[in-house]
């Protein structure tokens, strides 16, 4: 535990650095602000670490984070009607999230922390819609993105080197984040983005820069099967498989390399685990997805011997490890949901679940608007949400901050340069004067 002081200094530190990263965001420009967030936020976990009081989050993560949201509702300002057409699939689930602030059994604080957690999600996917005013922008966006992998692709590759990776389960790369399946996520985001840039018609590459990319791919997949993060794996066999079949069929003449796969350290050991402890008895240990599903069911039998309002709202957020002693005793500390679902019907009732699905279903129906131009690249991305749908059955997708900034901005770019290149009429912003200035030009520089 810290000390008085050390949290006063930790709290005093990150207010000092969270002031000063607004500073430099409005001395270097919004747009160049956004871009610079992104092309650094993949490497900062171990940096905002520092500067956490206790691990309240009251540090500079939870500055630039603010920093976003700033960012969005000042785009806003200048693009009312492209943002508002963003964040409006957001509303549902937001005002579910903002409900359950108020209901939360945890900590005011601690339950808004998380509430901020969810709106940066959206104010990242939003930022695109004010960002991309042409071709070169959403590449530039897309090439930062590319860009922020390249310090934590390195520093995976130094943790191998060292040792650092050998956990009681096996070898388990996290890289710069704090666990390994945020890694793993994030290389499957990463992996998708590398597909779409090299098949999307509206993406044109210089030779050199595919050959890049080509070469990224093994790189990238090779360090996704070592962080062993199960629920990634599946998530990349998703897009591998779907795009290999449907997209570039040169890809199933990788199918036999697939066997070669169990021979990478800490693989086999990771699956083998899957093949003992599935039954409940005595002391025998579960393995991870038998103990999911006790859990699961803890938590849902608990809902229905408690009917209440609750089941429209949810118990609050953090309510889950909150009542889990009551539903779930043989837990010795506080564990997620490792199910996104379970965790937003638990803690943000039917209305929650229900915003969250729409969400998707409008990321879906804005990727679809690219199928008559850019058939292979929206067929790449429905893949890569299809995806994280997916992997929301297994896993605390909602916590995982840094993934899910680069998911959704991902998403958000893609999805507004769709939308620019469908209405390619020019669109007058009401711009916020000093504030804000709208590029207007195909060769702006960054």
């Amino acid at each position: 535990m810290m000390s008085v002081a050390e949290t006063l200094g930790a709290v005093v530190l990150g207010v000092a650095l969270g002031v000063a990263s607004f500073g430099m965001a409005f001395a270097i420009g919004m747009r160049r602000a956004v871009l610079a967030v992104l092309l650094v936020r993949s490497s900062c976990d171990p940096l905002f670490g520092l500067t956490q009081a206790d691990g309240g989050g009251t540090g500079l993560g939870a500055a630039v984070n603010a920093l976003v949201i700033v960012l969005a509702l000042l785009f806003c300002l200048e693009s009312p009607v492209l943002i508002s057409s963003a964040i409006l699939p957001w509303t549902g689930f937001l005002m579910a999230g903002l409900a359950s602030v108020i209901s939360s059994p945890e900590p005011f604080m601690k339950a808004f922390r998380a509430f901020l957690w969810i709106t940066s999600y959206a104010a990242v996917f939003a930022l695109p819609f004010a960002l991309i005013r042409s071709r070169d922008w959403a590449l530039r966006c897309l090439k930062v993105v590319m860009c922020a992998s390249i310090i934590p692709i390195a520093y995976a590759f130094v943790e191998l080197a060292s040792g650092r990776a050998a956990t009681a389960d096996g070898i388990r790369v996290a890289s710069t984040f704090n666990h390994p399946n945020i890694f793993g996520f994030y290389l499957v985001g990463l992996l998708t983005l590398t597909l779409f840039l090299l098949r999307s018609s509206l993406a044109s590459l210089s030779p050199r820069i595919r050959g890049w990319l080509v070469l990224y791919l093994p790189v990238i997949i090779i360090l996704l099967l070592l962080t062993g993060s199960r629920s990634a794996w599946i998530g990349g066999a998703i897009i591998l498989i779907i795009y290999a079949s449907v997209v570039d069929k040169r890809y199933l003449l990788c199918l036999p390399l697939v066997p070669f796969i169990i021979y990478l350290p800490g693989v086999a050991e990771r699956l083998s685990d899957l093949q003992t402890g599935n039954l409940d008895y005595g002391y025998a240990q579960l393995n991870s997805y038998a103990w999911r599903k006790i859990l699961w069911q803890s938590a849902l039998d608990w809902l229905m011997e408690n009917p209440s309002e609750y089941l429209v709202l949810g118990y609050g957020l953090g309510s889950f490890e909150h009542y889990q002693p009551l539903f779930f005793p043989r837990a010795v500390d506080r564990v997620g949901a490792h199910n996104a679902l379970l965790q937003i019907f638990f803690e943000m009732g039917i209305f929650g679940v229900l915003g969250f699905l729409w969400l998707f279903v409008s990321l879906f129906a804005k990727l679809r608007v690219g199928y008559s131009f850019d058939k292979a690249g929206a067929r790449i991305m429905m893949t890569l949400a299809l995806a994280y749908l997916v992997a929301s059955y297994g896993d605390n997708m909602l916590d995982y901050l840094v993934f899910q900034w680069y998911f959704w901005f991902t998403m958000g770019v893609v999805c507004a340069w769709y939308q620019l290149h469908s209405t390619p009429r020019p669109v007058h912003t009401l711009t916020v004067q000093g504030l804000i200035s709208v590029p207007s030009t195909e060769g702006d520089s960054v």
